[in-house]
């Protein structure tokens, strides 16, 4: 591993790549010149003659760094390509898991990738990387889910889930970690599968089901029922949410989300999804 962190390495590519020798201070510059005694404080900035910047250059090789390598070499690659650039796999600003979908299937229903019929247990599935398998899975439709929980207990959800298809591909909506929302929004995409959505009965989520490329519908119970249990709902969640989906949802063309807001909207309340999954 490097004794010079990554911000100092690509400081002092640029100090190398520079024709001039001033620069403006900085805590980096400012750390490295007390550290190693190259350079020379001339006010506010600091400078570096060639023969400051020859032992830069020797120190950069010595850390196994190329001194003509671009500072910028780093950004957006692998941890593998970062050691072909340095000794630091850690050099690189790109995050070890990238483009991270969850997926998985129904209860006794194969996962199909590859040309193979795979079968998790219950409460498992596949953290892959999206734009690798897309290509590989052979669903004929995707069931896209918002929350966690009923992603992770999808078979214990009390709804029919067969208008989806007899064998959707599931996949969690993913949030802001490694598991992101709009590595989902890429997998469905790149499928090009009617899509069936699995979200909360409230403006949010009918947001989210408005803006799924490939909507063919929205998983619900019964009208009737979801009238009973909207009666049941919360209105503060509803309230929340309101500002900012009522024009957008109200504006909507697509016919799943325009009957479930005028239901949801005559109730004023939100119900959660998780509303309808067994008792744990």
């Amino acid at each position: 591993m490097s004794s010079l962190n990554k911000q100092t390495v690509r400081t002092l590519l640029r100090v190398l790549q520079a024709p001039r020798e001033r620069f403006a201070g900085s805590q980096v510059l400012a750390a490295f010149n007390a550290d190693y005694r190259i350079g020379h404080l001339t006010g506010t900035g600091i400078a570096f003659d060639q023969e400051d910047k020859a032992r830069i250059r020797e120190l950069l090789s010595a850390e196994g760094i190329d001194p003509e390598t671009d500072p910028g070499a780093w950004d957006g690659i692998s941890r593998g390509a970062a050691l072909h650039l340095g000794p630091d796999e850690k050099f690189t600003a790109a995050p070890v898991k990238r483009q991270r979908v969850a997926i998985k299937a129904l209860a006794d229903r194969p996962l199909c990738l590859d040309g193979q019929r795979l079968r998790l247990p219950s409460a498992c599935h596949l953290d892959v990387e999206a734009p690798r398998v897309a290509g590989l899975l052979t669903h004929d439709s995707v069931l896209l889910v918002e929350n966690w929980e009923s992603f992770n207990r999808i078979d214990e959800t009390r709804l029919d889930l067969s208008p989806a298809g007899t064998n959707p591909l599931v996949v969690w909506r993913g949030d802001n970690s490694d598991t992101r929302t709009d590595h989902a929004l890429g997998l469905l995409r790149a499928l090009g599968q009617p899509v069936w959505a699995f979200v909360d009965y409230d403006p949010a989520g009918l947001l989210i089901a408005a803006g799924l490329p490939g909507l063919a519908g929205i998983l619900a119970p019964p009208l009737k029922q979801l009238d009973l249990d909207l009666a049941r709902g919360l209105p503060g969640r509803y309230q929340v949410q309101l500002p900012m989906a009522a024009a957008a949802l109200d504006a909507c063309a697509s016919e799943p989300v325009r009957i479930l807001w005028s239901i949801i909207r005559r109730h004023g309340r939100a119900l959660p999804q998780e509303f309808y999954l067994g008792p744990d």
